[in-house]
């Protein structure tokens, strides 16, 4: 049985990790970053602590780009590995986690993809059990 459309939409989801992941590192930190040095204050000692601030915000956001493009690509190696003809459990397992922790994360977009993909995977398992059960008496 072919597998094609959930491959597509973890596809897609993998491919909007890896955006946003990116646009997180080189467009949301970098203006984190900016607003640190633009930083005017009352003390040298106000401006010292916000800029630490800002710094933590910064290493986090990074932090946090990379963890979605590491996972975009985790998802791409596991999209190429789910075959079409075999009833397999722990990849659309994998799928609905990467799903409900995007849900949590608020990455809509992501999670409906990987819990679509996640759910039809696991439905066609059983038309693939039935299909194998039945060829095999």
């Amino acid at each position: 049985m072919n597998r094609k459309f959930e491959k597509v939409i973890a596809y897609i989801g993998a491919s909007w990790q890896i955006i946003s992941g990116l646009a997180t590192i080189f467009i949301y930190a970098l203006w984190i970053k900016k607003q640190g040095i633009d930083i005017q204050g009352d003390s040298k000692l106000s401006i010292m602590s916000a800029q630490i601030v800002i710094d933590n915000l910064y290493m986090f956001s990074v932090t946090f780009g990379f963890l979605f493009v590491i996972l975009g690509i985790v998802n791409f190696i596991l999209t190429k590995k789910l075959k079409n003809d075999e009833s397999q459990v722990k990849i659309p397992v994998w799928f609905i986690f990467c799903g409900i922790i995007s849900y949590i994360l608020m990455d809509f977009i992501g999670g409906l993809a990987f819990i679509g993909a996640g759910v039809l995977s696991l439905a066609k398992n059983k038309t693939i059990e039935v299909l194998t059960n039945k060829q095999v008496t």
